[in-house]
Order: C-alpha cells, then sequence, then structure tokens
C-alpha cells in the first residue's frame, strides 16, 4: 500500500500537512475499470480529450479520499467522483441558465423521475449509477442522493455571480465544493451507520473542513479558471478565493495562495481541537471512524490536487 504514495513534500517555504495520507489498496484495479468505462462510452471530442482524461486520474482522488472503503463500494466512487468531474466540465462552458437546466435533468433522471436519452453519455451514465448504487445498498445509496444533488444545484446557483466578502464565499463553497457530498460518499464506502444525532456533532468538524478543501481547489485551480474564463469570454466566472484574497491584503495571486496555505495548515490543526472537544462529551466509535475518513480527505485532497493533470495546461 505503500507504494501508492509518493514521496512529496511542499516546497521549502510551505508548511507540510501534519495529516498523512493513505491511499485505496484496489486503486491500481479500479481506476483501470473506471478509466476504461469512460473512454469506451463518454464522448470526448478528440484525443488530447482522452489524454487530458487519463491525466486527471478522478479515480486516484476517491482512492485517496477515501483509502477505507470497503472493496465493494469503492468502485462506486470512483463512478460518481469522475462522472460529476466530466459534467462540471460541460456546464463550465454553458451560460448559467443552460447549466442549470443541464443539471436539473441530471438530478430528475438520477432520482429515477425521468428515463435517460440513452444517446446521451451523461444521462444513462447517472441512471444506471444511481440504479447500481440502490441495488447494492438502497438505504446508505439514499443518503447520497440529497448531498449530491444540493451541490449540482450549488454549481449553478446565481450566487456564484457575487458571493460577497470571504465568510460569504466560504458558506456558499462548502456548498458549491460538495463538502457534504464527499462526506456522504465517504460514509457510503464505509457502511457508517450515523444517527441524526452524531451527524449534528460532526457539523461543525466537516464545516472546518470544508474551508481546507475548497482552498486547496482554488490554490491548485486558479491557473485553470483563468483559462477557461478566457476561452468563454463574458460567460466565463472566476470561483477562487485567491483574487480575493489578494485584493483584501493588496498581493499578487502567489502571495494570496500562500496565505491560503497557511490558512489550511491553520484549519488542520483546528480539526484535533474540535474532534477531541466532540468525543470528549459525546464518545463515539462511528463518530471516531467518521473523523477518522475526514482527516484521509485532508491529506487525499492535497496530495491528488498536487497530481493530477486536471488543472495543469496540456
Amino acid at each position: 500500500m505503500g507504494s501508492l504514495i509518493p514521496d512529496w513534500q511542499p516546497s521549502q517555504d510551505l508548511k507540510p500537512s501534519i495529516f498523512k495520507p493513505l491511499c485505496h489498496p484496489l486503486y491500481p484495479q479500479v481506476a483501470k475499470e473506471t478509466d476504461e468505462y469512460f473512454l469506451k462510452y463518454w464522448d470526448f471530442p478528440d484525443e488530447k480529450s482522452r489524454k487530458k482524461f487519463v491525466a486527471a486520474d478522478y479515480s486516484r482522488f476517491a482512492c485517496l479520499n477515501y483509502p477505507l472503503s470497503r472493496n465493494d463500494r469503492i468502485g462506486f466512487a470512483c463512478r460518481i467522483i469522475t462522472l460529476l468531474f466530466l459534467t462540471d466540465d460541460v456546464i463550465d462552458l454553458m451560460s448559467l441558465e443552460d447549466a442549470m437546466a443541464y443539471n436539473e435533468r441530471l438530478i430528475s433522471i438520477a432520482r429515477g423521475l425521468q428515463e435517460p436519452d440513452r444517446s446521451i453519455p451523461a444521462e444513462w451514465m447517472m441512471w444506471d449509477l444511481w440504479a447500481e448504487m440502490r441495488a447494492h445498498d438502497k438505504d446508505d445509496a439514499y443518503k447520497v442522493e440529497g448531498p449530491c444533488f444540493v451541490f449540482m444545484r450549488a454549481q449553478v446557483d446565481k450566487t456564484r455571480l457575487d458571493p460577497g466578502g470571504l465568510a460569504g464565499y466560504w458558506e456558499f463553497r462548502e456548498k458549491d465544493i460538495g463538502t457534504a457530498l464527499v462526506c456522504a460518499i465517504m460514509t457510503f464506502g464505509m457502511g457508517l451507520q450515523m444517527t441524526d444525532e452524531e451527524m449534528r456533532l460532526a457539523q461543525p468538524v466537516v464545516s472546518n473542513f470544508a474551508k481546507n478543501l475548497l482552498c486547496f481547489n482554488d490554490i491548485y485551480s486558479y491557473e485553470k479558471e483563468i483559462r477557461i474564463q478566457e476561452e468563454c469570454g463574458e460567460t466565463g466566472i472566476i470561483v477562487s478565493a485567491v483574487p480575493m484574497v489578494a485584493e483584501l491584503v493588496k498581493v499578487g495571486p502567489d502571495s494570496a495562495k500562500r496565505i491560503l496555505w497557511t490558512m489550511c495548515r491553520e484549519w488542520e490543526s483546528n480539526h484535533h481541537r474540535m474532534v477531541a472537544d466532540v468525543l470528549r462529551k459525546h464518545p463515539s466509535k462511528t463518530l471516531e471512524a467518521y473523523f477518522k475518513g475526514i482527516e484521509y480527505q485532508y491529506s487525499g485532497n492535497e496530495l491528488w490536487s498536487h497530481e493530477t493533470g486536471r488543472y495543469k495546461q496540456m
């Protein structure tokens, strides 16, 4: 398993994470299966797009974020993560109105309210994925639905046009980055049975993680956001904390990234304090497992963001 994790550290002027990454042992197998599935059926426009898809390695994201997932469920995590990244690329090039209609159609299909057009890969893949997840475990799959649809609607929410200051931005992006979704996929993969009270107790810890998740996304994806804006003209929207911090403290983008990096390390330290406080007052093996899973999401998201070809120009 150790060979699946590279010996990587950030540059000397950047503080490393306190969390150590772990990769699901089935990564080589499920990555091959998932990539072959999408390369066979997804409507990539050209060979360059196919190579970019492989370089993105979305299954790597799932296996780094969910290393404790059950072997019979990690494949579902790979497929849902990959499909949502691909549809995100589709709506990036649409107007907000068209993107809203596109995602609402996919949500309706995922819920089983409309049948898919079998000539459109995104539609039948969404239908098949949710049908298979429900067949595997109906109750656990149902718990992923709500967070998934909240995420898909946040992707096309008009708030992204003007989220306000950093506080408003973080509140909006907690939904837009899919924090509840990635945590729901984690609980599905691990087969955790969380009570409503445990979910309530975990929420502040999740919100703390959300800021780390979205800021590392913003740090690594900023240049990609710039390229998309240039390609789309007026319809391109930069959704990133980087220019917001740069404007707030009057520095350039690289300095803003370093500030965000330091903030991410503080949220990591805060995670330990918050978890200890919750478990001291409410001892729970399920919460312990849930919080451990989140730790792997901290390190997994950062490592994948560093490795992936998604944020690199090809």
